[in-house]
């Protein structure tokens, strides 16, 4: 059996390129914001639970068209994190699975 070829750039918003990420003192600033203005996890807040945020999360994925600046950014625990993660990825999987079905490439969804 041969290996399959990963999914390629189905997550990549259409026709144009990932936007350039924020990263080394810029983003250490940035989260350094974030946490002091929110300390906890706005998604445990939301249900009346409290945890300590530590993810600086993209409230809409950058794949997903987001932007990488302080109107599209959220602070999460790593749980809320991780599930918000898990659901972005199985979106990716099944627009990649919808373009292949459909006869399309898996960039072009």
């Amino acid at each position: 059996m041969a290996p399959r070829e990963p999914p390629g750039p189905a997550w990549r918003p259409r026709g144009r390129p990932l936007p350039a990420r924020i990263r080394g003192r810029e983003l250490q600033r940035r989260r350094a914001r974030l946490f002091a203005k929110f300390p906890c996890c706005v998604t445990c807040a939301a249900r009346g639970q409290v945890a300590l945020a530590t993810i600086r999360d993209h409230t809409i994925p950058l794949a997903e068209g987001g932007r990488d600046d302080e109107s599209n950014e959220q602070a999460l625990c790593a749980d809320c994190s991780e599930t918000k993660t898990r659901a972005e990825s199985a979106r990716g999987v099944a627009r990649a699975f919808h373009a292949r079905r459909a006869g399309r490439g898996a960039g072009q969804c």
